[in-house]
């Protein structure tokens, strides 16, 4: 009698799926990415391009790092104080140094992981942190369309004597803000929103979804009546302005691109900084993508612009982890204590 083949259950084959859709398809996606821009370049010749860089200003970059880090804890400190709690700097930011390092390992998942890792530490609840984390990504995503405002403002006649000489590029993206199927999508994610909350409002996941998003109202409206706006403001110019450097400084480390300005380094840090938005494994591929392509519009070769976007990456990737670690011992020691 041959024996009954065994079901795999509902809930293990979801655990696949998920693990499928956090882990393996942003890993496969940044190596990908990775293994076409090495296509047709010889390893040997872009580490001979990076072992002969000005190691000490790559070191030197790597505090702003840390510096932009740090400010993230202080600012989301301001972020929970009008919510009733008082949370500890220090934790906050040990968090956050934890949670860029998880996120190598799984894309987005240090958001979650610092939020639950304060949740224990400081006995707050986990939806008021999650709350915040959102209002942070908020606040930082106005941040990045802003940059990218100034970055076309510094560079307008630069980008329209690229689009010129680009017809092919600026017909396609003409076209496609001319397409009617772009509104169209647009309308019927609109109605199709207002339907389902408006028609299905008692099922179980529009109602939770409904009650988190007025929580989130909630404090979005206490956060907005607190009385240190001003330092609000500070800390985000703070912890943009130390991200800047953090990329900016390493231009100088290479021959090739310590010459090419601050209108350079800014579009190339816009340009990485909406890569960031791609889910992989911390920013691994679409990052290089960003940094290859600004590079080659002022004029840099695909050989130096994939050495310098290959070594700036790879020990600010480092960094990332060894912060994290850092976090990791300091949050597990605070815990002991």
């Amino acid at each position: 009698m041959e024996d009954p083949i065994e079901e795999v259950p509902a809930s293990k084959k979801k655990s696949v799926l998920n693990t499928l859709i956090k882990v393996v398809l942003p890993l496969a996606l940044g190596i990908f990415i990775i293994v076409y821009l090495f296509r047709d370049i010889n390893f040997k010749d872009v580490w001979h391009i990076i072992k002969d860089a000005n190691w000490g200003i790559l070191l030197f970059s790597l505090l702003f790092g840390l510096l932009g880090h740090t400010l993230r804890g202080y600012r989301w400190e301001l972020f929970i104080t009008p919510l009733g709690y008082t949370p500890k700097i220090a934790n906050l930011s040990y968090a956050i140094y934890g949670g860029y390092a998880v996120n190598f390992a799984l894309p987005r998942a240090g958001e979650i992981w610092k939020c639950g890792i304060i949740a224990k530490e400081e006995r707050i609840p986990f939806s008021k942190l999650f709350g915040t984390m959102i209002l942070d990504r908020i606040f930082d995503s106005l941040t990045v369309i802003f940059i990218c405002m100034i970055a076309f403002l510094f560079n307008m006649q630069f980008f329209i004597s690229q689009l010129e000489q680009n017809q092919d590029t600026f017909d396609i993206v003409i076209g496609i803000l001319k397409s009617p199927l772009l509104y169209i999508l647009i309308a019927a994610a609109i109605i199709t929103t207002y339907i389902i909350f408006k028609f299905f409002k008692e099922n179980f996941i529009v109602r939770k979804v409904k009650g988190f998003i007025k929580e989130i109202i909630k404090d979005a409206k206490a956060i907005w009546n607190m009385k240190t706006k001003g330092k609000l403001a500070l800390y985000t110019i703070g912890i943009w302005v130390s991200y800047f450097l953090y990329f900016y400084t390493t231009f100088f480390a290479f021959d090739f691109t310590k010459d090419l300005g601050f209108t350079a380094g800014l579009i190339a840090f816009a340009l990485t900084s909406l890569s960031m938005g791609v889910p992989s494994n911390g920013g691994l591929g679409p990052w290089q993508v960003a940094v290859i392509a600004a590079l080659s519009l002022y004029g840099v070769n695909g050989l130096e612009a994939t050495a310098f976007a290959t070594g700036v990456f790879g020990i600010q990737s480092l960094w990332v982890i060894l912060l994290g670690l850092f976090g990791f011992a300091m949050l597990a020691l605070n815990k002991k204590k």
